[in-house]
């Protein structure tokens, strides 16, 4: 595959997978957008691809930009919409005159849109004095910002404390036989009330009802994974 096809209009689309609150009513609480293509490349496959040919910028604006058309176009929800940012986007010079633009031409979707930056991006981009600068600088469009997969890398408290995101996704591999698990039990517990107060923290990866009563009884309000519901196509 030319690496260059990713532009073609029809080459890219997004999948959407459900965030629901965890309590009697199960309501809707947000989409996940993830980056599919007509060949079925892996999508991390297709990143390291443009990031080898110097085009990870313009694929990830390219799938901000289209993820967003594709939430707004296809959906009658209120819900928040959550988009996988790469850091060095937002480090990147053209980044903030792309996103005021994004924001001119979608109003509707402030206060609606999170930017998930993933846990385990290297510490060095982690510690760009910059990323602070350019992360506050989207609270005037009313963006929140998540940190992906928390507990993957080697520093996960210190982000939270010194980031102060506004949503913390534990990943996966704290769900799995979570309602077994006592260590993991009292990791969530702990970690729900240190948090708690200042963070929303969403599970993700919940494939059984029973790891997910677990954690609505260690405090988790947010879920996402098999159990709640796949990535699919918004329907209009």
């Amino acid at each position: 595959m030319n690496i260059f096809t990713i532009f073609q209009d029809d080459f890219i689309y997004h999948d959407y997978q459900p965030l629901y609150t965890i309590d009697h009513c199960q309501s809707l609480y947000g989409y996940e957008a993830l980056l599919r293509n007509i060949y079925k490349e892996n999508p991390e496959t297709l990143f390291q691809t443009a990031m080898k040919a110097n085009i990870l910028y313009k694929l990830d604006t390219l799938s901000i930009s289209k993820a967003i058309e594709g939430f707004l176009h296809n959906q009658n929800q209120n819900g928040k919409l959550f988009l996988n940012v790469y850091v060095t986007t937002l480090l990147h010079p053209s980044f903030h005159k792309y996103f005021d633009h994004l924001m001119e031409t979608y109003p509707e979707l402030s206060g609606r849109l999170v930017f998930e930056l993933n846990e385990s991006t290297s510490d060095e981009l982690w510690q760009n004095p910059l990323l602070l600068k350019a992360l506050k600088n989207l609270k005037q469009y009313n963006v929140l910002y998540a940190i992906d997969d928390f507990g993957q890398g080697t520093a996960s408290i210190k982000k939270a404390i010194e980031f102060e995101p506004d949503i913390i996704k534990l990943d996966r591999y704290f769900a799995k036989d979570l309602a077994v698990c006592e260590r993991k039990q009292r990791f969530i517990s702990f970690f729900h009330q240190f948090y708690g107060r200042d963070t929303l923290i969403i599970l993700e990866g919940i494939e059984q009802e029973e790891d997910m009563l677990v954690a609505k009884e260690l405090g988790i309000t947010i879920g996402q994974g098999y159990f709640l519901g796949r990535p699919s196509r918004l329907l209009a």
